[in-house]
């Protein structure tokens, strides 16, 4: 179980962050005082001077409801340092800088009782919109041009999807970890903190709720509780780690499944102490918090869990959790009709249903809004399984949602397809390829001639229930699902660490894809048309290729 800093701990804590870069220190963690029985959170919550009764009140494991007076009482250990809220539907906190919701105030590090309000404002939610991002890791480092293209390409697509969105209702992010990336935190002088404010000074144009990933954790700090005391800047940044939020019939659950380690070992980065490593799953105090917080949420409510790793999988075993904690999970959820997973952390696209826990109706893996963090030449936003960099977009109006996904650079955007004799003949040209081909034979070669005439269909939205179609004169040719590396990311990344371009070490690894379709065409010229068929039957998407289809550098 997490140990928590109370605020006067944090307080300490953050005195060891420089000013001027915001490196947070980490390296003499501040012991949290004492609590004991006693301690009570008093406060009411308003909107525009009226009491809000039905607002749900936390300091992280106990959680009470706001009275017809917009009145709690809510007894203590403290032990969170904070108290935060749910707000019922139809409210959304206050922000002061637009984009962090202000739903959480610390507790000070005493007995007493103290007092803490809430300010709401009303929101139609009848209908809104959610933006995801993901994995945007966000770094000022001197190896890749991550600041420039997230302003130059990210923000205009963000800021387009949300002005267009608003139309229909209110609008939303979600980001679901990973903002910064604790392995350059020192080298460049750029944490967590100048990560969000880097959001902030480009004009992020919608409120943001959040949670940590990974390398959002401090990797100068190693102690007896390393997994809560590295997580100190993202709380003074951000807030709460895991708490839950109403919007329309939705109740979003936003949960930290990283459990940080930090072992000694080798290999560590510029001020780190430890390896950087993690384990997945919930802490103790979570699942506490958890069933508490379900305990009032209405059963016809659909369940939205966000976490940074995906707790659930479509393999044999269907859990990534220890699968004591995963049952446990899945009795909470029993009793709700609808259940959306939601997660980023593995870079890639993935629609998938568990067999092991039919509790969840979907599980959703999310690309990293970064591309694969920006470093791929000189298509920055490509991802490791092919997929364009982008946002992934839900739109909700009452018990419906429909989603989408939009390109930073080509708009909606949904597959790539290749001639696979013309990526065979860049495959057998380019010394560069050749070269690793040679050095790293066990990589998938596209040279090789088993290739020829093939038809290879990345399409990063596919979905349960969808079949992909190649047609070619009429005729429609057979399609296997295949477990095939995008060669244009391979391109665009492998190749730069096996010039030594990057700091990172290339090897044999392939990175295949869950998406990846395949059909061998009869000659290397006549046009195909790929189409993407619904479970109904119905065509949801079409495309026509000329071939011999040009194979090159750039994104298309």
């Amino acid at each position: 179980m997490k140990r928590i800093f109370l605020f006067s701990a944090l307080c300490c804590m953050m005195l060891a962050v420089s000013c001027s870069d915001d490196t947070a220190s980490g390296t003499d963690p501040v012991t949290p005082p004492q609590t004991g029985g006693g301690s009570k959170a008093v406060g009411t919550v308003t909107c525009e001077g009226s009491p809000v009764a039905g607002a749900l009140v936390s300091d992280g494991i106990n959680v009470v409801e706001t009275d017809g007076d917009g009145h709690y009482e809510l007894s203590t250990e403290k032990e969170s340092g904070m108290v935060f809220i749910t707000p019922p539907a139809g409210y959304v906190p206050m922000s002061a800088d637009g984009v962090k919701p202000d739903f959480y105030q610390y507790l000070k590090a005493d007995f007493s009782t103290e007092t803490h309000d809430f300010k709401l404002r009303r929101e139609d939610q009848s209908a809104y919109t959610v933006l995801f991002v993901t994995d945007l890791h966000l770094t000022n480092a001197d190896f890749k041009p991550d600041i420039q293209v997230f302003r130059d390409n990210v923000m205009p697509n963000v800021k387009a999807l949300a002005a267009a969105a608003e139309a229909d209702g209110p609008v939303y992010t979600m980001n679901l970890g990973d903002l910064s990336h604790e392995r350059w935190w020192y080298k460049y002088s750029y944490t967590v903190r100048n990560a969000y404010n880097t959001l902030v000074e480009n004009g992020w144009p919608t409120m943001m709720w959040s949670i940590p990933g990974n390398h959002d954790n401090d990797s100068a700090v190693r102690t007896e509780d390393t997994d809560w005391d590295a997580g100190h800047l993202y709380r003074a940044v951000l807030g709460p780690e895991y708490y839950s939020v109403n919007i329309g019939n939705d109740h979003w659950v936003m949960m930290d499944n990283i459990i940080y380690e930090n072992t000694d070992g080798k290999n560590l980065a510029v001020g780190a102490v430890g390896t950087l490593d993690y384990s997945v799953g919930f802490t103790d105090r979570q699942m506490e918090w958890l069933a508490n917080d379900l305990a009032f949420v209405p059963s016809d409510k659909r369940i939205i869990l966000c976490t940074h790793a995906s707790c659930i999988s479509d393999t044999s075993t269907g859990y990534t959790h220890p699968q004591t904690q995963m049952n446990q999970l899945a009795r909470l959820l029993q009793r709700f009709s609808n259940v959306i997973a939601y997660s980023g952390h593995n870079h890639r696209m993935h629609f998938f249903k568990s067999k092991a826990y039919t509790q969840f109706d979907q599980g959703i893996k999310l690309p990293a809004t970064s591309g694969d963090m920006w470093e791929s030449l000189p298509n920055h936003l490509i991802g490791c399984d092919g997929e364009d960099g982008g946002i992934y977009v839900l739109k909700t109006a009452g018990s419906t949602s429909s989603d989408s996904y939009h390109t930073h650079l080509f708009g909606e955007k949904y597959m790539r397809v290749y001639d696979m004799n013309t990526v065979a003949q860049f495959y057998n040209t380019d010394e560069d390829v050749k070269e690793q081909m040679e050095t790293y034979p066990l990589r998938l070669d596209y040279g090789d001639g088993s290739y020829a005439d093939q038809i290879l269909v990345n399409y990063w939205m596919h979905k349960p229930g969808e079949s992909v179609q190649v047609w070619e004169d009429g005729v429609q040719l057979t399609v296997k699902s295949v477990s095939y590396e995008d060669p244009l990311f391979n391109i665009s990344y492998h190749i730069r660490t096996f010039r030594k371009e990057l700091p990172i070490t290339p090897g044999q690894k392939t990175v295949t894809a869950d998406h990846m379709f395949v059909a061998q065409a009869s000659t290397a010229d006549k046009p195909v048309t790929v189409r993407v068929v619904g479970a109904d039957g119905n065509i949801i998407r079409e495309v026509t290729v000329e071939r011999p289809k040009a194979f090159d550098h750039n994104m298309e």
